[in-house]
This record gives C-alpha cells, sequence and structure tokens, in this order.
C-alpha cells in the first residue's frame, strides 16, 4: 500500500511571521515551532537577531517539506511522486527540478534528527515518518531504472550511480555529470539512520510494501554497500557535478556507508558472509582514506578536496565539500563513527575552514562588510554563478555547514568532557580565539592542554560559539526577508540572491546548522551552572 498523506484544512493564523501554510498545519505544529521565550545571555546576539534565528528555523523546515512530494500543498502528486524530493521548484534558468540521490538523501537526514529531537510528538513523528518511508519506497524502485549510467543488475550495479532522476521517477537521458558514487553512500548511511531510529525508539516498519527491515536492508541497502564495494576505486564526478576524478567527500561518505552496514549486520545478525567483504572493504577504504589517495600532505594544513587537480595545478584543494564531508559522515547522537576519520574536530578541518574564509574574505567584495564571519563559496576556483559560468558566488550551503561545524565542534567536546590540545597542527585556528596564544604564541613543548571546564576552556569556547553565530549572521543579510526563502548562491558584488530559487538543500543546511547551535549553546550553559 503506498502511503497517501491527508491534511485538514489550513487554519487561519495572525502571526506576524509569515510562513508557508505547511506550518500552520496541526499535524507538525510542534515539529515546526521554536520556543520563542529564547534564553538571552552572554551567548546571545541581539534580540533581533535571535528572534530572526528562531523565524528562519520554522521557515527553513517548513519549505524543505514544501519540496517533498505526498506532503507538499504545490508539487502536483501526478508529475512528483510521493516520498520524491525535488531540489528547488526552479524550472528554467536552471532547471533543478529533479530528484537528486544525493539532494534528497541528506534532506531526509534533517527530517530524521528532527524527530529524533521532537520524540514526545506521536502524530507529528507518524507524519514525518510516512515521508520518509515512502522516499525508502521510491528509492526502491529507482535503483532498478535502467539510465545512462548503466543497470541495476549489472555485474558492479554501475546503474546506482546515477546522479538523479525525474520527479515521476523515470530516468534522466541528457547528458550529465555521471557517475557519481557519493549517492549509494548517502543513501545507505540515511536509511540505516532510520532504521537505527526505529530500533532505539522500538519501532516498527509502517509501510506496508517495505514490510519489515529484512526486506529494506537485502533488497535497497545492501545493493548499495555492493556498488560502493565494486566501485569505490573507480574516478567519479564530484558533489558539484563538475569534474571526473578521486574525492575526498566521496570516498570519506563511502567509508561512512561501509561502517554503517557493518554495524547494522553485526546488530542484527545477518549475512556474515557479506559483513566480512564490507569489513574488508571498509579498512582498504581507510588506508586510502588516510594515506594513499593523498588527500593530506605534509606541507598542507588543510584537506585537499581532489587531489589530481591539486597536483595539476588546476585547484588549491580548498572545497566546502571538506566541511560538508566532516559533517555527513559523522553522526553523534546515534554512533557508529569514532572509526571514521576528519570529524569535525580534526586539525584538517578546522584549518579548512580557516583557510576558505580567508581567501573568500577578499575574493567577495560583500565580505568587506563582514567583520569576522565570511560569506563562503564552493571552491576558490569557481565560475559557475547559478546561471551560466563567469565568477563564482557565495553559497548559502557553505556558510551555513562552517558555522555547523564549529557548533558540533562545542557540542563534542563539552559531552566528552574532552580538553583542548593545541598543537603546532592546529595553533592557527585556536589563536583568535585564545588570549593567551595571542599574547605568547609560542608552544611549551611543543603543545598546550586546556582542561576541561577552566576558565580558560570556557572563554574559547563561547568565542568559538560566537565566531559560527558570524557565518549565520552573514546569512541573515542575504536571505529574503519577508517569506525566509533561500535560493542557491548570492551574488559576490551586491548580495542578492541568485541561482536556483527555494533550494531544498539551502533550507536542510539552514536547519542542521540552527540545530547544532541550539545544542552547542545547551552544553555551554549546562558547564557555566555546573561552577
Amino acid at each position: 500500500m503506498r502511503f497517501h498523506i491527508l491534511w485538514p484544512a489550513l487554519l487561519a493564523t495572525s502571526s506576524a511571521l509569515q510562513i508557508p501554510p505547511l506550518a500552520s498545519r496541526p499535524e507538525l505544529q510542534s515539529v515546526l515551532l521554536v520556543d520563542p521565550k529564547q534564553q538571552l545571555d552572554e551567548l546571545s546576539s541581539t534580540p533581533e537577531f535571535e528572534k530572526w534565528v528562531s523565524d528562519q528555523s520554522v521557515r527553513s523546515f517548513s519549505y524543505i517539506l514544501e519540496n517533498i512530494g505526498g506532503v507538499s500543498q504545490t508539487l502536483d502528486p501526478e508529475k512528483v511522486h510521493p516520498g520524491t524530493v525535488i531540489a528547488s521548484p526552479s524550472k528554467v534558468r536552471p532547471n533543478y527540478f529533479y530528484n537528486w540521490i544525493r539532494d534528497s538523501a541528506l534532506t531526509m537526514r534533517t527530517l530524521i534528527y528532527h524527530m529524533n529531537d521532537h520524540l514526545s510528538n506521536s502524530t507529528s513523528m507518524m507524519e514525518l515518518r510516512r515521508v520518509i518511508e515512502q522516499y525508502i519506497e521510491v528509492n526502491y524502485r529507482l535503483q532498478r531504472v535502467p539510465n545512462k549510467s548503466g543497470t541495476f543488475n549489472d555485474p558492479k550495479r554501475k546503474g546506482l550511480g546515477e546522479p538523479k532522476f525525474l520527479t515521476n521517477g523515470q530516468a534522466f537521458d541528457e547528458r550529465w555529470g555521471r557517475p557519481q558514487s557519493d549517492g549509494p553512500g548517502l543513501r545507505v548511511s540515511t536509511i540505516l539512520g532510520y532504521l537505527f531510529f526505529l530500533k532505539g525508539n522500538n519501532l516498527e516498519i509502517e509501510s506496508d510494501f517495505l514490510g519489515n527491515v529484512t526486506f529494506i536492508y537485502n533488497k535497497i541497502i545492501k545493493p548499495d554497500l555492493e556498488y560502493i564495494i565494486a566501485n569505490w576505486r573507480e574516478k567519479s564526478f564530484d558533489l558539484w557535478e563538475e569534474i571526473e576524478s578521486h574525492h575526498f567527500f566521496n570516498a570519506l561518505t563511502q567509508l561512512k556507508a561501509l561502517q554503517d552496514g557493518q554495524r547494522f549486520t553485526q546488530l542484527h545478525v545477518m549475512d556474515m558472509t557479506f559483513a566480512r567483504q564490507l569489513q574488508s572493504t571498509y579498512h582498504e577504504l581507510l588506508e586510502y582514506v588516510t594515506n594513499s589517495g593523498g588527500f593530506t600532505r605534509p606541507l598542507v594544513s588543510h584537506i585537499i578536496e581532489t587531489p589530481e587537480f591539486y597536483e595539476k595545478g588546476v585547484r588549491s584543494g580548498l572545497d566546502a565539500a571538506i566541511f560538508l564531508a566532516a559533517l555527513h559522515a559523522h553522526n553523534l547522537e546515534f554512533g557508529g563513527t569514532d572509526n571514521i576519520p576528519y570529524d569535525v574536530d580534526d586539525s584538517h578541518i578546522l584549518n579548512s575552514i580557516t583557510a576558505m574564509a580567508a581567501d573568500m574574505k577578499t575574493r567577495y567584495p560583500i565580505n568587506i562588510r563582514h567583520q569576522t564571519g565570511s560569506a563562503l563559496g564552493r571552491y576558490p576556483e569557481d565560475v559557475y554563478d547559478g546561471y551560466g559560468t563567469s565568477l563564482g558566488n557565495p553559497w548559502f550551503i557553505s556558510t551555513l555547514s562552517a558555522g555547523e561545524v564549529l557548533y558540533k565542534w562545542i557540542y563534542k567536546y563539552t559531552r566528552r568532557h574532552a580538553d583542548i590540545v593545541i598543537d603546532k597542527s592546529n595553533i592557527e585556528f585556536f589563536q583568535p580565539h585564545d588570549k593567551e596564544l595571542q599574547n605568547d604564541g609560542s608552544l611549551e613543548n611543543g603543545v598546550i592542554v586546556i582542561s576541561y571546564n577552566s576558565d580558560r576552556y570556557q572563554r574559547i569556547l563561547k568565542s568559538l560559539y560566537k565566531y559560527a553565530d558570524t557565518f549565520l549572521q552573514v546569512v541573515s543579510r542575504h536571505v529574503d526577508r519577508h517569506d525566509g526563502s533561500m535560493s542557491e548562491q548570492f551574488d559576490r558584488n551586491t548580495g542578492y540572491m541568485q541561482g536556483a530559487e527555494k533550494l531544498t538543500w539551502s533550507y536542510s543546511a539552514f536547519h542542521n546548522c540552527v540545530r547544532w547551535r541550539t545544542k552547542a549553546a545547551d552544553q555551554i550553559r549546562h558547564l557555566h551552572n555546573q561552577e
């Protein structure tokens, strides 16, 4: 049985906050609404900014749902099947009215994380679970659609590397950058994240078509894992769909999928022969990511996203894909990723943000007005302007993800009661946030250990939190203040939005960033109250 979500009539709202009508649906009220009585303290910016963050979080989540078939009130269900995520409603200049495997997987993660934060509301959770299970059903069908990348049943399951499909589930047959090898791994981690969520809350699959966990594993997850095992060594296009090579983002998210697959087979004691194959491939790919892949170099402090193009002198290696990889290859709440390298606290990841911000501070004229935070683009050499090729611009995804890394770093360190260890690998990142380092930049014995919850420790946390806020503050200057809509990019000179309108990934990135902001603030306040 296919899910069909039937919504009651919209309720009128007198709120001054203008949000899409979806937010007035009673089934989703507790999911969408953010507490307007936010605690204002030394972590807070201005009351106006705090209110904007709260309002925009509501709007962003609502816009995400409005771009998903079966729950949207604007998408034609005959043209956009239930569970299908459109990248953007834009159909011309540019046409993003497609279902990208990558975008949809990351969008569904936002819904899963949001459910995990709102366990007390069973009605809202049920509605979101229906959307997610519709997504899983759609992807079962998409896996089996012959396409320009290949077919489901060929020896290496090449068809699973197809990056996007028409919104009605048919293949996209025009020229494109294919294959894109990150899609299957992202889909694995998203669907397994949902199954881990169900298991942790003693819930079962509701969809009659999907039936049970065994069906989902054997028919959807395992084929994607088989694709990774067979193809991870092959060249692929990057997440920006522009260059064919080997990429850090693809490799790290594939590694995460293999780890998730191992964990799932161990929990459910199933297919142990395949589990051993997953384990051996995991160790091969781990060695590649940390060593032979060339993503790190002795004289380069940051990650190199695409080593081949770095070696050719075409790219610097800096890329927002680096911190996107760190975010999407590590799930702190659901665990199981301690053995995945390059988390948000890795010096190479932090240095990548520092280097990107420094580069784009002068690259984009609009950054002159920003004292600390910077509007970040995809990579320094970018020439895609949202419509064609000229000069690249800042992206909402890139700018928000930089802030999210910092909030997530705060959460990770405080939750684990970890000391801050500063050495030559990360001193450049920490120096602006530590007065003692600014006054005396030397490292005694090559390392400084700042004890958990010491005064100095708390000062660094608060400084990093405020630095992360500057990326949100940059975004606040370029979002549509009337309705909260967010496009793909904003112009490097004027600051006005351009490119694909109402980009789903932009909304997902905003919601994720604010989610970790809330968690980071709660942790810092908890430390303060312990004194």
